[in-house]
């Protein structure tokens, strides 16, 4: 449409020099508005930018589950609740497909800042999912040095001695809606992780990678027949703690 646009406004230029007058050059002021209108519009204003990103119901309603999960675990020091070596329970997420919805933990001074991404290609921000946990200090059960391995001898298999370390501090980890989860110093893993959260002190919360070098079984933290010794067998047993 701009191609047909250039030799129009060249004739118009030429026949105003042959000719000239008022009114021939309001014919072509008229001439031109009236190109105008046929282009389409190329506008890239914040209001036709902002186009609605949704996520499924289903969605949103677990990731503000696991929201009041973490800030139940962070309140044990406001109510006098010692939150040490406990586990809590988010309920996990539903599998959701190619839904491209990610949730990403980003620890910012003394907090930790929640952003869910998702509509097209997962990069827009559900701004009314976004949260700050005050005190919350992101972690993972995994690490090359034999955090998985040490947690799995005291809290699965009741070796009573805790080695350290049992766990890893990240700055950054991401949770997406493939059960995948990806940590800042540790390569992209299942999450497995049937819904259970860790807390060592009541300040870092702990999420469990599965299936891979380093990192929880995933057996660690189901209940099947086969799965002995792990979380919620242990806890049934009494043997481990739920946060609260």
């Amino acid at each position: 449409m701009f191609m047909l646009l250039i030799p129009l406004v060249i004739l118009i230029v030429i026949l105003t020099i042959l000719f000239g007058g008022q009114g021939l050059f309001a014919s072509a002021k008229e001439a031109l508005l009236g190109a105008k209108e046929l282009l389409p519009s190329v506008s890239t204003g914040l209001e036709e930018q902002k186009a609605e990103v949704t996520i499924p119901d289903a969605h949103r309603q677990e990731v503000y589950t696991l929201k009041k999960t973490i800030e139940f675990m962070l309140s044990g020091k406001e109510i006098g609740v010692t939150n040490e070596n406990c586990f809590a329970k988010y309920n996990k997420f539903s599998d959701l497909g190619d839904v491209p919805t990610s949730l990403t933990f980003e620890l910012t001074g003394d907090k930790t800042l929640l952003t869910v991404h998702a509509g097209s290609g997962g990069k827009q921000i559900i701004t009314d999912l976004s949260a700050e946990f005050s005190g919350m200090k992101p972690c993972v059960v995994a690490g090359d040095q034999d955090e998985a391995t040490n947690f799995e001898s005291h809290f699965l298999e009741g070796e009573e001695q805790l080695i350290y370390p049992y766990f890893k501090s990240v700055s950054s980890l991401t949770i997406f809606s493939s059960h995948k989860i990806s940590a800042a110093g540790l390569a992209e893993h299942d999450l497995e992780d049937n819904g259970y959260l860790f807390t060592p002190d009541g300040e870092h919360i702990c999420f469990f990678p599965t299936d891979g070098d380093g990192v929880a079984e995933q057996e660690f933290t189901q209940s099947a027949f086969f799965s002995g010794s792990s979380i919620p067998v242990r806890i049934n047993e009494g043997k481990l703690s739920m946060c609260g």
